[in-house]
């Protein structure tokens, strides 16, 4: 695949032609999140041709058509990386809570290497304004995070929501879990990572790390959450509860249930464009 310049946008910032063709999707996230790095242009146009299955992961299936929002945590350059650069949905580049735009409070930590991370008062978060069960189907959802650094041994929130349900990713006491509701909570390795849960249906349940499957659960829930999805932290009836992220995530996605070949090309597409940064 070839990766070229072939103008300057408007707003100076360079734009790129994949395959000859240039990608609009890719584009208008560059120019929302003010990325001039040509180092991160052509990571992002690489990251949504893969996501769309036109890349260059294992199965080249089309993730694309099941994400909702997608949060690449990207710097500006090779330097800089800020709240506005990280707060864009890839998938809708508008700057609108109804394009599920991050709503960054109290001053999360931002690290071109790293991503996003808590600050040191432990109160930090980020609303993306997505509700499960206004924008999903029940039986139909997931989550993917990429964490980049996260004390062991503790019970952290990595992102989601929680009222009358929970729909999270949670890792505790050196486990990851995926939660769908109070009951369903699956064990597998603690570990830094690509981390994903689906659900596919009320009665399956499975998670990832890195693209392998490390769970299954066929317990019977399909509540849904009624509350704003957040990331570094859990919400609950409109704020941050409590079990803030002590630590850092630099991918966040929201996506209907995935086949396992799903996880996989998700996994790859969003390994691929860590490498690309250096993370």
């Amino acid at each position: 695949m070839i990766i070229s310049p072939s103008a300057i946008s408007p707003f100076k910032i360079q734009t790129f032609q994949v395959g000859g063709g240039l990608d609009p999707d890719a584009q208008a996230f560059i120019t929302a999140a003010g990325i001039t790095g040509e180092t991160q242009q052509a990571a992002i146009i690489q990251l949504v041709a893969d996501l769309k299955g036109t890349g260059s992961t294992t199965n080249n299936t089309d993730v694309w058509s099941k994400i909702y929002a997608a949060y690449p945590m990207s710097p500006i350059d090779d330097s800089t990386i800020t709240s506005d650069s990280t707060k864009f949905n890839l998938k809708d580049s508008r700057d609108l809570d109804a394009a599920f735009r991050i709503t960054w409070t109290n001053t999360p930590l931002f690290s071109v290497s790293l991503g996003v991370g808590q600050n040191g008062s432990n109160n930090a978060y980020g609303n993306t304004h997505f509700i499960e069960s206004a924008n999903m189907v029940a039986g139909n959802n997931g989550l993917t995070f990429s964490v980049s650094d996260l004390p062991a041994g503790g019970n952290y929130y990595i992102g989601g929501s929680s009222k009358t349900s929970t729909f999270a990713h949670r890792m505790a006491f050196n486990s990851s879990w995926g939660a769908y509701s109070s009951t369903i909570l699956i064990n597998t390795s603690f570990s830094l990572g690509i981390n994903t849960s689906v659900r596919r249906s009320a009665t399956d349940f499975e998670v990832y790390r890195n693209g392998v499957s490390g769970g299954t659960s066929t317990t019977n829930a399909s509540a849904q959450s009624t509350s704003d999805i957040f990331l570094l932290a859990l919400s609950g009836g409109g704020g941050a509860t409590n079990f803030f992220t002590d630590g850092y995530i630099d991918f966040a996605v929201i996506h209907d249930g995935l086949t396992a070949n799903e996880a996989k090309d998700i996994s790859d597409a969003i390994s691929t464009y860590k490498t690309a940064l250096g993370r």
